[in-house]
């Protein structure tokens, strides 16, 4: 083409020139809508690795002229090139996880976010499990049963009396408002709806206190026993906005203090009421109010020296709307967990119902030691794990270690129950052994619940949450209904287990397809037939071993059964590999 150019006369060669360099133009102009560099190709000299010593201290870039291609700069679109806000984060930006890499990730992650806050939310739990024994021995069976329905009452009507305002106030803190003047409106209008409306359900209680004493006891005697359960729940609400506030604003160590100070209290006063004094069940609920006390005389004056008093009705509204609709879920768990005393004390006697009671306690010693500092951890980490490039291969390794750790804790419990029962506490309250493995496993299917929320929490539907968790209550109640009264205790504890199997498979089904996730579910089911072979041969050979060989034998057996969990756990990975 130049060659034919170059013989043609100069004013067409003139005349083609501009033509040229418009079009030259023109595909230049969607050369750099599509890459902006080709600005500088023209400049841009060759370079070798043998020029390397030849690099000038300074380069001058020459630009070309882009009017002389048609080019208006201020006419051009603009370049849609992506912006980096952060350098520094840009060079710390985790990279796609590495499966060999998942492990210490996962364990870094899960004792971080169980943290300090899984270690008190456990305290409780286990000391109540340790002062138990204490207990037995200084009450007898009748008074431990009706300490028992005192309890059981006070977990209803207490977190009922609290309105589901916590998390409603968790929620709003982190979400809706900003600057201290809305927080400190925000929390001293949860303390205005917390305190009148638990002052008029212990005033309530407190009246209510002489029928109650005949329609649970059957006696006139425990009126003076509801009311000092008004007293306790009065005062421990009063304590629970001084936590709340301390988990929201993230102050650990202070949350942890009160924690410890509260049971430090009650324990002292429970030796000495109890042990000493030996004023019974009054002396059992006056501890518990004075470790109450002390946590609300230590909140006050931090509380009252920090905060702005101002109440907002439109923040009234908003943690009465969302609290409100948690009490459904709340009363459904009650009943999952303690209805069935009511049921054997309307079908059997409150030494019955003080036995069943110790059982369950220890049967569900996997709550406090494993699930609830999974669940602290799990509702935190699962969207960090959500968002990884290898989430599902993640999400079914955290399955897969859980559930193992379950099954073992479950088997290890069960092999154990009888002679923990046999060894600290008296022969009245050994009788309701057998139902330990039931509660145990009752457990392990609650665990996994806790687990298969995850795509309930991910996607966001948590009202399924209101639909799964009182079908799985009613389903506990028919079975309360239909086999206490034929098989006693065994009956409550296989009420019980039904109703977490039939909670945990519907989870399953609903996550399923909310957010399909591969998990190990035969490796959780071979573990548990191996377990019940296992547990089967525990019983068989029992009666035939003399004391040293029987915990031989027993540790043995739960020796044998992490092994068999072990190498289930390798097939596992190897058939992840291939």
């Amino acid at each position: 083409m130049s060659m034919h150019n170059s013989l043609l006369p100069q004013e067409n060669r003139a005349y083609l020139e501009p033509q040229r360099s418009r079009r030259d133009g023109l595909r230049r102009r969607a050369m750099l809508l599509k890459d902006p560099t080709a600005l500088f190709a023209e400049a841009a000299p060759e370079f070798t690795v043998s020029q390397a010593h030849d690099i000038p201290a300074t380069i001058d870039l020459v630009i070309p002229d882009l009017s002389a291609a048609g080019f208006i700069i201020e006419q051009q679109p603009t370049w849609l090139i992506p912006a980096v806000k952060d350098l520094e984060q840009l060079k710390h930006m985790p990279a796609p996880l590495d499966a060999s890499e998942a492990r210490p990730f996962l364990l870094r992650m899960f004792l971080r976010d169980s943290g300090i806050y899984a270690i008190a939310s456990c305290l409780s739990p286990l000391f109540s499990l340790l002062l138990t024994p204490f207990l037995t021995r200084n009450l007898s069976a009748l008074d431990y049963g009706v300490l028992t329905l005192l309890n059981t009452t006070l977990a209803l009507v207490g977190p009922l009396a609290q309105l589901g305002l916590g998390s409603s106030f968790v929620r709003l803190y982190h979400q809706n408002v900003s600057g201290s003047r809305e927080r400190h409106a925000l929390f001293t209008t949860l303390i205005m709806l917390l305190v009148s409306f638990s002052l008029c359900v212990a005033a309530l209680l407190a009246i209510l206190a002489p029928w109650l004493s005949r329609l649970l006891l059957h006696s006139v005697d425990g009126e003076m026993l509801f009311r000092l359960a008004a007293l306790l729940l009065l005062l421990q609400n009063m304590t629970f906005p001084a936590f709340t506030w301390l988990r929201a604003q993230g102050r650990a160590l202070a949350f942890v203090a009160l924690s410890l100070l509260n049971l430090l209290l009650n324990l002292g006063l429970t030796l000495l009421l109890v042990g000493a004094w030996q004023w019974g069940n009054s002396g059992v609920l006056v501890a518990a109010c004075g470790g109450y006390a002390g946590v609300l005389l230590c909140s006050l004056p931090l509380l009252n020296y920090r905060m702005q008093w101002h109440v907002s009705w439109s923040f009234a509204s908003q943690l009465l709307a969302y609290g409100l609709s948690t009490l459904p879920g709340l009363f459904s768990v009650w009943v999952l967990q303690l209805s069935d005393r009511y049921f054997l004390l309307a079908f059997g006697t409150l030494p019955q119902a003080a036995s069943y009671s110790i059982a369950y306690t220890l049967g569900n010693i996997i709550g406090p030691l494993v699930i609830a500092p999974f669940s602290l951890a799990w509702y935190s980490a699962l969207h960090v794990v959500a968002r990884k490039s290898r989430a599902p291969e993640l999400f079914r390794l955290i399955f897969r270690w859980y559930c193992l750790v379950l099954l073992l804790m479950v088997f290890g419990v069960s092999l154990l129950a009888n002679d923990i029962l046999h060894l600290f506490f008296p022969s009245p309250y050994t009788l309701a052994a057998p139902i330990v493995p039931l509660i145990a496993l009752s457990n392990l299917f609650f665990g996994l619940f806790e687990f298969f929320n995850l795509g309930i929490t991910l996607r966001g539907r948590l009202r399924f949450n209101v639909i799964l968790l009182p079908l799985a209550a009613l389903v506990n109640l028919g079975g309360n209904c239909l086999f206490i009264p034929v098989f006693g205790v065994m009956g409550a504890a296989g009420s019980t287990l039904l109703a977490y199997v039939i909670l945990a498979l519907l989870a399953y089904l609903v996550n399923q397809r909310l957010y399909p996730t591969p998990l190990d579910l035969d490796v959780c089911a071979l573990g548990l037939l191996v377990g019940g072979f296992y547990y089967a041969l525990y019983q068989w050979l029992l009666p035939l071993q003399q004391p040293f060989f029987h915990w031989l034998f027993t540790c043995g057996l739960i020796g044998c059964y992490a092994l068999s969990l072990w190498l289930l756990s390798l097939v596992s990975a190897r058939k992840d590999k291939h």
